[in-house]
């Protein structure tokens, strides 16, 4: 088997090569210019590309929490006032 192969490769090495067509090569440039080859990106080059979004998300979603805040605390008693509801109604206090 491996004598095969080394007479195929023989002859292949003595075989002139063709001929490429005319504007293959400018066809290449055109193909490496469009698709430059592309790091791998890390995880903090992925946070940095990120990091816009994610703050303006997290900036949304804290104002609604405050704005959420508001909005109920307008309708409901204040932190006191259901403390002193609770403490009336004896919730607190253990059975004996």
């Amino acid at each position: 088997m491996n004598e095969k192969l080394n007479r195929l490769f023989a002859a292949a090495k003595r075989e002139t090569p063709a001929a490429p067509d005319e504007g293959f090569a400018s066809l290449v440039m055109q193909q490496i210019q469009r698709n430059p080859a592309r790091a791998e990106l890390s995880i903090s080059d992925l946070l940095g590309m990120w990091y816009p979004r994610l703050a303006i998300a997290a900036a949304a979603v804290i104002a609604l929490c405050v704005i959420g805040d508001f909005v109920s605390s307008s309708n409901a008693p204040s932190l006191s006032e259901s403390a002193a509801q609770l403490s009336d109604s004896g919730l607190f206090l253990a059975e004996n």
